[in-house]
Formats: structure tokens, C-alpha cells, sequence
């Protein structure tokens, strides 16, 4: 592999992969030995795909490349060992790190964590679709690597195709462009048991993408096949996204990932520091989790830099020690604007947006826009008049629903919960 390596004049990647050594081949999997756990997280994010590259081109039967720490990998040339004679494979280019065994399950994930481990043991006969929302880094691509790692585990020949729907909108543009609309219609529907999209948003207003999409989805879906999609967001508020997938995305099931409370974050901190042999005392347990609220990867994130600086610097880990190798990464107050506002009070009550600026009197609605409204006031510069256009709302009404959250907050624990809860979401404590 080195060779393959040296002779694209990739030397920039020399020095990380010549510390890595073959270590075995088991089933369709490279076993790679690296020295510790950053290294493996370095090399699998920034030479995945290019590694994978080069093993589909040595026609070995080898698609998945998985890691193992030992103390000393002996340097030298990665040779990869031949394996017995099978049936060329498409790589499904899946993580074999996201996994359900260290997928952290609580309230804020708990269904759909159940609903995703429920398609992986019986692919394309429950909740196909399936559809996983929710914000930036809460563990919606894990979760849809983690199935499909599932399914090739109980089943090595089952064909699973991986990609975002941007690279799935590239495919096809390069397909039209170079005449190859057959074998792309092969790769989706003929030669696919269970299809996972990652970030299915980015397909909104992309006219002849979705239609090639709805086709794809009708024809896995009449063969029972598992389809499994993720979004930032539920399919009734992606923009441009066009009807008739709007309707098949609700054909399944529609569940969401919250953000990870207090509790949850301090698990997952734990089970991270666990898998990578990283002795992580308490306080600093908690020092990470109370500073880094919303978002999964920017917790272990924390984790892997704190454990970077330790193994090269030597130093303790302690509370100290993780504020100052955290200080440029750590969240700080931050401005926010009134459609900022708007989405997360929305996500927080379960609400659409639109129907923040609509005039509906449903109670929920109601107490969800007066509680955006006071934020918007209390949290922006904006004026009276400003927020009022912002919700299609005359100015009086502003004033009238922050002067009553205002009355609220000096009675009602339960509203000073939730606009502290919609503080913390907002990133302004």
C-alpha cells in the first residue's frame, strides 16, 4: 500500500502511514495496527476514503478497513494480506466505529436509537422509511452507520449503499453528464438491499435530482428494501423539497434527537474515554460536559484534543489543564438574531416555525411565540416593531406577550426552566 502511496507522490501522508502496520485480514476487513486511539481518529478521518481508494484498486475482496491499538507497530511497508478468492464487493464506505455497542442511549435518543437497532434486525419490514432529524452532531450519521454495520454483520453479502445526498446529487449529475445513467440506476435499485442517506435537506430544490430520488425510493420500497434518511430538520419544513417526497418520507417513521442533557453528556464522555484508554478523572468528566452542551461530536472532540496534548506533553489531566487545552474551542456568549430565535424555541416546543409567525391560537403555539417573542427582546437590539414583523404580529402584541413571560418568570418556575433550558440551547449562558 505504501507503494501505491509513494508512486501518487502522496508524501504528506508518509509519515502517518508508515506508523501503521497489517496486522490481519478478517472477512472483507483490513486490520490496521496504529500506536493509540488519536492516531486512529486522525488517519480514519483524513485517509479513509483515500486508503479505501486504493484497496478497491488492488482487487484484493478487501472493502473495510478497521483499526487496533498496539503498543509498538512495527514500521514498514502495509502489505495487505491475500484473502481467499470471493465476489468482488462495492466498498459500502461505512465507519466500522459507529457501532450500537458504544452508541449511548438516553431520553433525548432513545427512540430513535430503538427504531434504528429495529431496521437493522429486520431491514426494509419496519419503519421503512425511517427518518432521523435534529441538530448539528447529535448522532444521526452514527446512527445510520451503526445500522447498516448491523446488517453486514448479520448478513456479509447484503449490499449497502452510504452517502449524503449531496454526493448521491453528484453521482447523478456526472452520470447525465457522462451518459451513465444505467449503471447509476443499477448501483440505487438493482444492486441495493438497504439505501442510508445522510443530510436528505440538501436535496430541497434540486428539481431533477428529486425526481431521479423519487423513482429510486418508489422502486426500493415496492421491493421491501430498507431505506434509512437523516435531516437537520422534518421533512414538512425542508425547503424546495418537492410534495410527493414529502408524502414518502412520511411513510415511515419520523423521530427525532434532542440535545444531550447533563446526565447523558457525562455517559458519553465516560464511554468514549473508556473505548480509547483514556484515564479521564471525574472533574474534568464534568468540567467538559457543563461547558459543551449541544452538540455530541464537539464533546468527544474535547476528549480526543485533551488526550492529544496529554500523551504529547505528558501533563496531568486535570481541570486546569483541560481549560487551557479547550480555551479556543469552548463556547462563549455569542450574539444571536431573531431567527435563530425562532428555530430552537420551534425545535424545543415541537413546533413548526411557520406556525411561530402564523396567527394561530393553539395554547402550545401561543405560549411558544410569546415565549420567542420575550427572547427576542430580552436576548437581541432589536425594537417592539422589529420583532412584531418578524412574526407578522402588530407591535402592541410584542409588548403584551414579553410583559406577560416577564410576570411569569417572577411566579412560574416551570417558564423559568424552560427560557434557562432555551438559554443554554441559544448558547447565551
Amino acid at each position: 500500500m505504501l507503494d501505491a502511496v509513494r508512486e501518487e507522490g502522496k508524501t504528506y501522508a508518509l509519515s502517518w502511514l508508515e506508523r501503521m502496520t497489517a496486522l490481519d485480514v478478517s472477512g472483507d476487513a483490513l486490520i490496521l495496527g496504529v500506536p493509540d486511539p488519536f492516531f486512529r481518529d486522525w488517519v480514519d478521518e483524513h485517509y479513509r476514503p483515500y486508503l479505501l481508494g486504493l484497496l478497491s484498486g488492488m482487487e484484493s475482496g478487501v472493502v473495510r478497513l478497521e483499526y487496533r491499538v498496539v503498543e509498538t507497530p512495527v514500521a514498514g511497508p502495509v502489505a495487505v494480506p491475500t484473502p481467499p478468492v470471493k465476489a468482488p464487493m462495492r466498498p459500502n464506505r461505512l465507519n466500522d466505529r459507529f457501532t450500537f455497542q458504544n452508541y449511548v442511549v438516553a431520553d433525548s435518543n432513545q427512540l430513535p436509537a430503538a427504531a434504528a437497532a429495529a431496521v437493522a434486525e429486520n431491514p426494509g419490514r419496519v419503519y421503512n422509511p425511517l427518518f432521523i432529524y435534529g441538530g448539528t452532531g447529535l448522532g444521526k450519521t452514527h446512527l445510520l452507520h451503526a445500522v447498516g454495520n448491523k446488517i453486514i454483520q448479520q448478513n456479509a453479502t447484503a449490499r449497502v449503499v452510504y452517502l449524503t445526498s449531496e454526493e448521491f446529487t453528484n453521482e447523478y449529475v456526472e452520470s447525465v453528464r457522462d451518459g451513465r445513467m444505467p449503471e447509476f440506476r443499477r448501483k440505487f435499485r438493482e444492486e441495493c438491499d438497504v439505501l442510508l442517506i445522510d443530510d436528505i435537506q440538501f436535496l430541497g430544490k434540486k428539481e431533477e435530482t428529486q425526481k431521479e430520488f423519487f423513482y429510486t425510493f418508489n422502486t426500493l420500497h415496492e421491493m421491501s428494501k430498507a431505506i434509512v434518511l437523516t435531516s437537520d430538520t422534518v421533512p414538512a419544513e425542508i425547503p424546495g423539497l418537492e410534495d410527493r417526497l414529502r408524502s414518502r418520507f412520511n411513510m415511515g417513521l419520523i423521530t427525532d434527537i434532542q440535545e444531550p442533557n447533563y446526565e447523558t453528556r457525562i455517559a458519553i464522555l465516560k464511554k468514549k474515554a473508556a473505548q480509547d484508554g483514556i484515564t479521564l478523572p471525574d472533574s474534568v468528566c464534568t468540567f467538559i460536559a457543563r461547558h459543551i452542551q449541544r452538540n455530541v461530536r464537539e464533546l468527544e472532540g474535547a476528549l480526543v484534543k485533551i488526550a492529544a496534548v496529554h500523551s504529547l506533553t505528558g501533563q496531568p489531566i486535570t481541570e486546569e489543564f483541560a481549560a487551557q487545552v479547550l480555551k479556543d474551542i469552548l463556547p462563549h456568549n455569542r450574539p444571536v438574531d431573531i431567527e435563530q430565535i425562532q428555530r430552537e424555541t420551534a425545535r424545543y416546543y415541537k413546533v413548526a416555525v411557520e406556525d411561530l409567525r402564523q396567527d394561530r391560537r393553539m395554547k402550545q403555539l401561543a405560549h411558544a411565540r410569546q415565549m420567542a417573542m420575550y427572547l427576542a427582546r430580552t436576548l437581541t437590539k432589536s425594537s417592539f416593531p422589529e420583532i412584531a414583523q418578524k412574526f407578522n404580529k402588530d407591535h402592541s402584541t410584542v409588548i403584551s406577550a414579553v410583559r406577560k413571560v416577564e410576570r411569569l418568570l417572577q411566579t412560574d418556575a416551570q417558564v423559568k426552566k424552560e427560557i434557562s433550558e432555551l438559554h443554554v440551547k441559544l448558547g447565551v449562558v
